[in-house]
């Protein structure tokens, strides 16, 4: 949302200090989302973790294809159990409950050549990305619309992967 994005709803380099960037700032994006932490300790920890960069400009930018953190194993450690955790909680869910099915759908193909991966990888982290991006507007719209309900919370994890390696009919054919 602006200020803080582009009209594709990219995010956009701010000013560090909102003395020079004013409402187009890290600091008012950290105050619009929590008063009870500074905006420095948030720059630093994604720092830490590589989630942003600061240039020399001064200007913060978020690495949007940092969601899973390089900062260190421990940071990746908890990011894979969470995931791991409610996959595997949904695809137990979906084969021993009479209850609606979570959402759960792949694609498979063994005959690709690496050329083909690579376009398909890309669209995936495209039109993913796009997708989580969409999700995650949403989702902060609703977690505001629905803090003065008094009705019992419930969490989510909406999550996309990408896997390849060599086929069985490659590996037979070399």
């Amino acid at each position: 949302q602006p200020p803080f994005c582009n009209a594709d709803g990219e995010p956009v380099p701010l000013a560090r200090l909102a003395s020079a960037g004013g409402d187009a700032s890290f600091e008012s994006l950290v105050a619009c989302v929590s008063k009870d932490i500074r905006a420095r300790v948030v720059l630093d920890e994604w720092l830490r973790i590589g989630v942003a960069i600061l240039d020399d400009q001064d200007l913060v930018h978020l690495c949007v294809n940092a969601f899973i953190p390089r900062g260190g194993f421990d940071e990746k450690a908890a990011y894979f159990a969470h995931n791991v955790h409610d996959h595997a909680c949904a695809a137990v869910h979906n084969l021993t409950s009479d209850g609606p099915a979570f959402f759960e759908r792949s694609v498979h193909y063994d005959a690709l050549t690496p050329a083909s991966v690579v376009q398909l990888r890309e669209q995936t982290s495209r039109k993913g990305m796009e997708l989580l991006l969409a999700l995650n507007q949403q989702a902060a719209d609703f977690e505001r619309s629905d803090a003065t309900s008094e009705e019992q919370r419930q969490r989510i994890t909406v999550g996309l992967f990408f896997y390849t390696e060599a086929s069985e009919e490659s590996e037979a054919g070399s």
